[in-house]
């Protein structure tokens, strides 16, 4: 296995009158990882740790002053909490497969679930999986993968990203075991078959505020939950997805508060967004760029859309020919089984 060599790392406390702000660079075989870290209040006793564990650089270093300290430090002495506030950063391959291998208090610090309360699975997925079968010399189905890295977040996950080739097992085990979810989300797209599952996973998390799911199914009735058990909702994506009528009918009384809705590279006629621009009244983003069935250059519709102080649409089109019109439906009913 191999070990992440310990590098010079550096630590750039700021002083405000509000709090302490500290920017630390971390390594990875990647590359450096800059993260800023901001402390409301200055808790006495960990600042002062902080401070003496604090040694100047060299006499090339950059001036101190008092707002800035350019210093190096025993990163293994580094107290618990700030560490584990640096790592919530890094994403779960460098947590996984660089960050553990510095030193013993960096790898005991990565055991804390609080570093996967963003427990967001790489896009490039197969790619990472890989990996760590190598690093580890271990054997490990997706579904195993997937429910371990969710045991070990310890129900702490706000935020979740699953990986287009996750199971039904794993979706289903995911939705039972991360309960305070309030971000959750699909890389590419489900199948058919598993989406089915997500309208009735949305009761397991009342916290939930946004949901991301490209090409999405069951769009009624995953906005049917939402309206029930999430009442802190306020962010829809749901790009390359077909706005049916049945859909927008439900979004409107459902979501009538909703703040962000994401529609980019979908298919929604212009009634439907004529709709959700005269009954949506607190929208605050409205993304509809790259779109079929209605006019980028539509007067009624830049006029209802100019209460929206974030309006994108566009690239997008309407489709005049009645014969492509119908082929371009059929093909979004065909794939999302209608």
């Amino acid at each position: 296995m191999n070990v992440l060599p310990i590098k010079k790392i550096r630590i750039f406390p700021g002083f405000t009158d509000e709090g302490v702000e500290l920017i630390l660079e971390v390594p990875s075989r990647a590359g450096v990882y800059c993260v800023e870290i901001y402390l409301e209040e200055k808790p006495a006793p960990l600042w002062a740790e902080a401070i003496a564990l604090l040694t100047k650089e060299t006499n090339d270093s950059p001036q101190i002053d008092n707002k800035k300290i350019w210093c190096r430090r025993k990163w293994e002495d580094l107290n618990m909490d700030c560490l584990v506030k640096v790592f919530q950063k890094v994403g779960m391959e460098e947590l996984l497969l660089d960050v553990p291998f510095v030193c013993k208090s960096w790898y005991e610090a990565t055991l804390n679930p609080k570093c996967l309360q963003n427990l967001i699975f790489p896009e490039k997925f197969f790619a990472f999986i890989d990996r760590v079968r190598k690093e580890y010399q271990k054997e490990v189905s997706i579904t195993t993968f997937i429910k371990s890295m969710v045991n070990r977040s310890s129900r702490c996950a706000t935020t979740l990203m699953l990986p287009h080739c996750c199971t039904e097992e794993a979706l289903e085990y995911a939705a039972k075991h991360c309960p305070a979810l309030r971000d959750f989300g699909l890389h590419g797209y489900l199948s058919h078959k598993n989406a089915r599952l997500i309208p009735k996973m949305i009761k397991n998390w009342k916290n939930l505020e946004v949901l991301r799911l490209r090409r999405a199914h069951y769009i009624k009735e995953i906005v049917q939950q939402i309206c029930v058990h999430c009442n802190n909702f306020y962010q829809l994506m749901l790009p390359r997805s077909y706005v049916w009528d049945d859909v927008a009918y439900t979004i409107v009384p459902c979501l009538p508060k909703i703040k962000h809705l994401f529609l980019k590279g979908g298919t929604i006629e212009r009634r439907n967004l004529l709709m959700i621009l005269q009954r949506c009244k607190e929208l605050v983003k409205l993304d509809v760029r790259d779109c079929f069935l209605f006019d980028e250059s539509d007067g009624v519709i830049l006029e209802l859309a100019s209460h929206v102080p974030s309006f994108s649409c566009q690239g997008s089109t309407d489709i005049d020919n009645s014969e492509d019109r119908e082929v371009h439906i059929g093909l979004y009913q065909c794939d999302a089984g209608h």
